[in-house]
């Protein structure tokens, strides 16, 4: 039992084209800043400034609150980049999505060792068809990094890990850091379909790390296929400005969801091996409210002999409310 995730955070409109978050994490005995940026609308057009996410996949740049399980697909957790400081332009208009940023650093990293990289994201979505009950969204991101150079060791260090299935303590599951890092490039394909009170979303996520001098390249790979009903309830919800699903609307909704996910961290060609993860998860998700939820998962996970906790498998019966406010 824990909370593993508590916000204090303030969003403020200024006329009708400023908006301004910023959003603080307390949970794990720690306090992490979350978002701090100011956005500025003209029409279809997004521009932000400050600390934020930089859009790439579905899972990766939804919020938790609106996760349709308890945590994202583990794989979207794997390569996830993390916020960063930058600046970011996105168009949204009914037919499609864009949006391209340029980051620099890791994350908030001002130790006097640490020389900063920089990073830049893209992300498109194509709408072919967007109306009451039905939706069909088609997409694809790429990412291109340069990590934190430690001037100490020069080292450009790149870490991936899957959280499992959970944000709770539980065995380690998929993880590899590569110490000697010239770049990284990622990229992902996904897909999120509406039909009346029926879901469909699935994404296949790739990354490629080039190492310095003659140490290999290594390459992971994964992806997941969600689906689920709105038992009850008005409507499945699309958030159309960043182009991703958000919790269905209206009160007592009932959201039946199945997730099938494979985060393969095992490169065999360069000899590196992060381990290898499988999971199918169900979901029963209950809506009091926009502000109120409860969540029960149940999820079986594999694991090969790579992880800390080597080959095995276990089953994991969850339960979760979830207040916003």
């Amino acid at each position: 039992m824990g909370i593993p995730d508590i916000r204090l955070g303030a969003k403020v409109n200024i006329f009708s084209h400023w908006y301004t978050k910023i959003d603080i994490g307390f949970a794990k005995n720690k306090v992490a800043l979350k978002d701090a940026f100011v956005q500025y609308r003209r029409n279809e057009n997004y521009f932000r400034l400050g600390y934020m996410i930089g859009y790439f996949s579905i899972d990766e740049s939804n919020s938790t609150n609106d996760y349709f399980f308890h945590t994202a697909a583990p794989v979207a957790e794997a390569f996830y980049p993390g916020r960063r400081i930058g600046f970011s332009y996105t168009r949204s208009a009914a037919s499609y999505y864009f949006s391209a940023g340029a980051f620099c650093g890791d994350g908030l990293n001002f130790q006097e060792n640490i020389q900063q990289g920089y990073n830049f994201t893209g992300r498109a979505v194509w709408r072919p068809f967007y109306e009451s009950g039905r939706l069909l969204h088609i997409g694809g991101g790429a990412l291109y990094k340069v990590p934190d150079k430690n001037t100490d060791t020069g080292d450009r260090q790149v870490s991936l890990g899957a959280t499992g299935v959970t944000y709770l303590s539980s065995p380690r599951t998929a993880f590899i850091t590569l110490e000697q890092v010239s770049h990284q490039v990622q990229a992902n394909i996904e897909c999120l379909a509406f039909l009346n009170k029926w879901l469909l979303q699935g994404e296949y996520l790739w990354t490629g790390i080039r190492q310095e001098g003659t140490r290999p390249s290594y390459n992971a790979r994964g992806g997941y296929l969600q689906g689920g009903v709105l038992l009850k309830g008005s409507q499945l919800n699309y958030d159309e400005t960043d182009a991703l699903p958000v919790m269905p609307s209206g009160s007592n909704a009932v959201m039946l969801m199945c997730r099938y996910n494979i985060t393969d961290l095992n490169d065999g060609t360069a000899g590196l091996y992060g381990g290898k993860q499988q999971d199918v998860s169900i979901g029963l998700n209950y809506y009091f409210n926009k502000y109120i939820c409860a969540k029960l998962n149940y999820s079986h996970v594999w694991l090969d002999r790579y992880p800390t906790a080597g080959k095995c498998r276990y089953g994991m019966l969850q339960a979760r409310l979830q207040v916003r406010f």
